[in-house]
């Protein structure tokens, strides 16, 4: 956790401008500060000063937009977002954090500290989320998909924007863990629109098989087929949890089981 000798500046600006002042000085280690669930147990040593950013108006949930710091469990709780693309949010949500963490941990600073793993991530690069950040001086913003953002210190988050979804566009999620409540070996998420039977505009999300998850897109395949894709895209490593042959094969079988969940049932 940090240093507290070293940490001797706490900031709580009223204004989106004045955090970003703040998190540009040089000569000054200073990290902005949300829920605290990441920055606690794991801040750099030599953090001297916070910014909290919970004073400027970032928690909310308008329609498909969700404020930085906006709560896990606000999300979970929204009656709109438990029942949106099939509950796969939510789902993602309970699969990463305990109620505990969820009360704290918001959803700028889980996309932030998210691991390679990560149940959330890995379902909004499904989604096809998008991230609002502020940068630079005056009042620049800056819409990033998510496959392309990478974090910067002296930017924001302000936003996360999900797309609204056709009533034939349906998503799923599915893990491999060493128990339930363990985060994932792998997971896999996916979102596709059903025309005939057949997968359209596929968003297939792939993580623990690198140190951020990733996505591929397709416009339209058989299940199998896909399967393969995945299997053929990822180059996993062995580690203390799993090796990179097991993490492969188990892409294949969770890309194969989403697949299949979001194709109607035989009458």
């Amino acid at each position: 956790m940090p240093n507290l000798r070293a940490l001797t500046e706490y900031h709580k600006p009223e204004t989106i401008e004045e955090a970003l002042k703040l998190l540009r000085r040089t000569g000054v280690k200073t990290v902005p500060l949300a829920g605290g669930t990441s920055l606690v147990p794991s801040a750099a040593p030599d953090v001297q000063a916070v910014v909290d950013l919970s004073a400027l108006g970032l928690s909310y949930v308008k329609d498909l937009s969700i404020g930085a710091t906006t709560t896990l469990q606000t999300i979970v709780d929204h009656a709109d977002l438990r029942i949106y693309a099939d509950g796969v949010l939510t789902a993602a949500i309970l699969d990463a954090a305990s109620r505990q963490t969820r009360e704290g941990a918001t959803i700028a600073g889980s996309i932030v500290s998210a691991t390679g793993n990560s149940p959330l991530f890995t379902t909004l690069l499904a989604l096809d989320a998008r991230l609002l950040v502020r940068t630079g001086r005056g009042a620049r913003e800056e819409e990033v998909a998510l496959p392309y953002w990478t974090p910067r210190p002296r930017a924001l988050i302000v936003q996360i924007t999900l797309p609204a979804l056709t009533v034939d566009t349906h998503a799923a999620y599915e893990k491999v863990a060493r128990t339930p409540a363990d985060l994932p070996i792998v997971c896999v998420a996916a979102r596709a629109s059903i025309d005939h039977d057949q997968l359209r505009e596929i968003r297939l999300a792939l993580g623990g098989v690198g140190e951020k998850p990733i996505v591929i897109t397709q416009p339209a395949g058989s299940i199998e087929n896909l399967a393969q894709l995945a299997v053929a895209t990822v180059t996993p490593v062995d580690d203390y949890f799993a090796s990179a042959d097991y993490r492969r094969e188990m892409i294949g079988v969770l890309t194969r089981r989403v697949l299949s969940t979001l194709l109607p049932r035989p009458q």
